[in-house]
């Protein structure tokens, strides 16, 4: 045995005996650190149902803001229903954080429409394969993740199912919600021992890999929110709200296919459990120039303004969107926006029509919160009613999900 190999086996033999002499008493600790949380997020739910504050999936409860504190007071147009109280600004991720999703979205999977225990459509192993996948239900939201037996079983190799016609669009986007613990990878083109190029998520070491580069993951294992922008041969990462990585020759041309890797597990334990994404999303582009899209259009459009499905509450990683829409409005103090909410056709007009309204509001509060002085900004909701395309896939809805900055002129309103 070399010496690498037996410095492995040695600091594998530590890891189980530390396992099995503390391991005991921390998952004790740590179930009982969940119980609390729970505890918490229960009683600020019970709190938000008396209508004291406002809570999103745990995360802090925003105070109610007094009438003259700020909050966006919305006039009707004519015509119009009074619109529904503003609610509190989300917390947004600053400037270290600059990716903008692309425009047009191609391919998106939230695995919602695959059965559990069973392979997505809109996936393939042809070309790659390896170890099994499935879909699996964690917390009410479904993942794809790798299904290991035993302890140094192949990796798994899957393709996503989207038609490239010679090369994908020089600039283009992908996020997802995955483990970043993996280990797993974005593959580009073909595998790595093939002459392809990934971006890798190392198992328990913290890092994130690509061809030239070297980054810091410095997360705990948990899900978290993975963005990736591509221009021509340029590669950045983020997780959350922080790069992770940026590579200026980290693929190369063209991109013919797109897959998800997970990798192989070795030293047994659990293995595969930290090998789970979710909410797998394509889009060509890398946002639109706003003042652009303003000059020519007398609006901007935006699908970097994100919320979680059913909520109003303003996603962090929405922050480049909203502040791009700040500098519009900042530089010019003429400026006066109406603030459009859009939803898909999912849910009816009597959901959609009041979220959009509430979302709309979000965007308008958030912006009053940044110093924009209230009477240059309204908000209207068209819930479903103005789709950019058609209903019937989910690529088609999420380009539907959108929110437009029209610019007012006169009275207009």
């Amino acid at each position: 045995m070399s010496l690498r190999k037996m410095g492995v086996a040695a600091g594998l033999a530590f890891a189980f005996a530390a396992q099995a002499q503390f391991g005991g008493l921390l998952d004790q600790v740590k179930e009982r650190a969940k119980r609390g949380a729970a505890d918490e997020v229960g009683k600020q739910a019970e709190d938000a149902a008396r209508g004291a504050v406002r809570v999103d999936k745990g995360k802090p409860a925003q105070q109610p803001q007094p009438q003259d504190g700020g909050v966006a007071k919305v006039e009707p147009a004519a015509g119009e229903a009074p619109a529904a109280a503003a609610p509190a600004a989300g917390e947004v991720y600053g400037n270290r954080y600059d990716f903008v999703r692309g425009d047009k979205v191609l391919a998106c999977d939230d695995f919602s429409d695959t059965d559990v225990g069973e392979y997505p459509a809109k996936w393939t192993i042809k070309g790659g394969g390896g170890n099994a996948v499935e879909v699996v239900e964690v917390g009410g939201k479904r993942f794809l993740k790798a299904r290991y037996q035993k302890d140094g079983q192949q990796g798994a190799l899957q393709w996503l199912r989207y038609a490239v016609k010679g090369d994908l669009p020089k600039k283009f986007t992908i996020e997802l919600d995955a483990d970043v613990e993996g280990p797993f990878e974005l593959v580009f083109s073909k595998p790595r021992n093939e002459g392809g190029h990934a971006i890798v998520f190392h198992e328990n070491g913290r890092e994130v890999a690509s061809a030239n580069a070297r980054g810091k993951d410095p997360f705990e294992k948990g899900i978290h929110h993975v963005a990736v922008a591509v221009s021509g041969t340029q590669v950045k990462v983020y997780i959350d709200g922080e790069r992770a990585l940026s590579d200026p020759e980290a693929v190369e041309r063209p991109i013919t296919r797109l897959g998800l890797g997970f990798g192989p597990v070795y030293g047994g334990g659990p293995a595969g459990d930290h090998e789970r994404v979710t909410s797998f999303q394509l889009a060509e582009g890398g946002g639109k120039d706003p003042k652009a899209m303003l000059a020519g259009e007398g609006r901007v459009v935006t699908h970097g303004i994100l919320f979680d499905s059913g909520s109003d509450v303003i996603k962090p990683e929405s922050g480049p969107a909203l502040r791009s829409v700040l500098a519009l409005l900042t530089e010019d103090a003429a400026l006066r926006f109406r603030i459009e909410g859009h939803t898909d056709d999912q849910g009816g007009p009597k959901v959609n029509g009041p979220l959009s309204e509430r979302r709309a509001a979000s965007v308008r509060t958030w912006l009053v919160k940044q110093g924009v002085a209230e009477q240059r900004l309204v908000s209207k909701g068209l819930g479903a009613t103005k789709p950019m395309g058609p209903n019937d896939t989910a690529e088609g809805r999420a380009n539907n999900r959108r929110v437009e900055f029209v610019k007012l002129t006169g009275t207009a309103s």
